[in-house]
């Protein structure tokens, strides 16, 4: 909606202002208990050190939208106390450390400079950054760096299957040694779960910790299963009336190298990493390049 060609919206965030002020304006009596006699009541002026002064329109921009009756009151007043004990201490500073301000000085100067480079690197690696890498990439850095990627968890793929003891499960034994030889047995497999009631744990489209895939069996933490990994085929385990068939399709020990697929997430950042330092070191090297080639930076004295 509009209203003499002007947006709402616009009117709104105009009123919000005035009323902002307007409220700072009375809220400035809630602090009468302060020395504050020469400050003019007709000023802006909300409070003041030495010549250091917070205004009414300083406080207005500051105070969130949304604040109302006493929020907005204790935020004002929170606003102006943290204000005077900032410029209080700034001021204490000054008179402790004066010895030192030269120091400081070079301090906050080199902090400067070094936001203004890293605003500088920034810039020039939002230009030229890409976060795509390509499989070969990402596989050529993993061959290259494998003792940098190993396991501290065995991790497996697998299948488990909840049943009743009382059913049958020759074909179920079936569908699950199945698993793997074609794109259809898995499909084949959750359509006899779903069919029959049972439990279907599909542990094998991705690797994970052996200890959670242990966490689908009735198994208890304080035991070793280890063993589990060197039989090949269906396994099963009764707990009640239930019984777990499971079969583990693949395993990567502990101190073993880890599957390229686990650690790829991990690669791709390392390899953002490095092209991140490979922008900032060509554009280093070019800027430095093109500066003495002008003659605009030069080393006048060749250090030994």
């Amino acid at each position: 909606m509009r209203l003499f060609g002007v947006n709402q919206l616009y009117l709104s965030d105009i009123m919000r202002a005035i009323l902002n002020i307007a409220f700072v304006a009375v809220a400035v009596s809630l602090f009468a208990c302060r020395d504050m006699h020469s400050v003019s009541p007709k000023s802006n002026v909300v409070a003041k050190v030495g010549d250091k002064v917070l205004t009414i329109e300083a406080i207005s921009q500051s105070t969130p939208a949304n604040l109302t009756g006493d929020d907005s009151l204790s935020f004002v007043k929170m606003y102006v106390d943290h204000w005077l004990v900032k410029q209080l201490k700034v001021e204490e500073a000054s008179t402790l450390f004066s010895s030192e301000e030269e120091e400081i000085e070079q301090l906050v100067e080199d902090y400067r400079q070094s936001l203004l480079m890293r605003r500088v690197d920034q810039y020039h690696v939002e230009q030229l950054m890409s976060e795509d890498f390509s499989d070969d990439e990402i596989a050529r850095y993993y061959n290259s760096h494998k003792s940098n990627f190993l396991l501290d968890e065995t991790m497996v793929k697998g299948i488990i299957v909840k049943c009743n003891t009382k059913d049958k499960h020759n074909q179920l034994r079936d569908n699950i040694e199945r698993v793997g030889s074609s794109s259809s047995s898995i499909q084949i497999l959750e359509d006899a779960c779903q069919k029959n009631g049972y439990t279907l744990f599909n542990h094998q489209s991705e690797w994970i910790n052996f200890s959670d895939f242990l966490s689908d069996l009735p198994t208890s933490k304080s035991q070793n299963y280890d063993h589990i990994l060197d039989k090949v085929g269906v396994q099963d385990l009764v707990s009640g009336n239930s019984r777990y068939y499971f079969m583990i399709t693949s395993a990567c020990r502990k101190g073993n190298v880890a599957p390229m697929e686990v650690v790829s997430d991990k690669i791709r950042l390392i390899l953002i990493t490095q092209r991140r330092a490979d922008i900032i070191k060509q554009h280093e090297q070019t800027i430095l390049d093109d500066a003495f080639q002008s003659g605009h930076a030069q080393v006048v004295k060749p250090i030994m």
